[in-house]
């Protein structure tokens, strides 16, 4: 089921994009870092079973897992300042809510500019295949129509080659308007 909010449609999404610079400074406000290193094998093995698993790349898996990682480091350290109850325990568990609770809003804004770029995608990859298949047909009719461009430039050739033939056998003389005519028929055959 599909909902609208503020009358926005599809094409008012893509119209008022999201520059990707400004989406970059927003959601990677520190960029992106490439790490390497080594692994077990079998810990390879389950980034790859959870690859296949939830249908992603074995990099979404690992990001996913190394994510997931990070969050039970938080959530023992939460526990650990519960235990503690004191103010500062209490101070450090109400910055983390607050990061949680920005994390699941930035994460509902991504899902759905996530989604807006897949419609426009998916709409913008319809245009193309019309514009391939367009495209396709007017080479056929371009392709049909010199066909037909040769075969009357024939036509007036024989025709031409006709009347060559019945004017001198009649012994008459062209006039000039004559003449000029013939030449008008060569020059449109490609020949004059």
């Amino acid at each position: 089921m599909s909902q609208q909010l503020n009358g926005d449609s599809l094409l008012d999404e893509i119209t008022a994009r999201i520059p990707e610079a400004e989406f970059q400074a927003e959601y990677f406000p520190d960029g992106m870092a490439e790490v390497t290193m080594q692994l077990a094998a079998d810990m390879v093995e389950e980034i790859k079973a959870l690859a296949g698993e939830r249908g992603w790349s074995e990099a979404d898996a690992a990001a996913f897992a190394l994510g997931y990682g990070i969050g039970c480091m938080k959530e023992a350290q939460a526990v650990q300042l519960l235990e503690r109850n004191d103010q500062a325990a209490r101070d450090e568990i109400d910055l983390m809510l607050r990061d949680m609770r920005e994390m699941h809003a930035q994460y509902a804004v991504m899902k759905h500019r996530t989604w807006t770029f897949l419609q426009a995608f998916q709409a913008a990859s319809l245009s193309s295949g019309a514009l391939v298949n367009q495209v396709a047909g007017l080479k056929s009719v371009v392709t049909r129509l010199r066909a037909e461009n040769d075969d009357l430039r024939q036509e007036i050739v024989r025709l031409q080659a006709m009347l060559d033939e019945v004017q001198p056998a009649a012994g008459n003389t062209p006039t000039e308007q004559e003449t000029q005519g013939a030449s008008f028929w060569y020059r449109l055959a490609g020949k004059g």
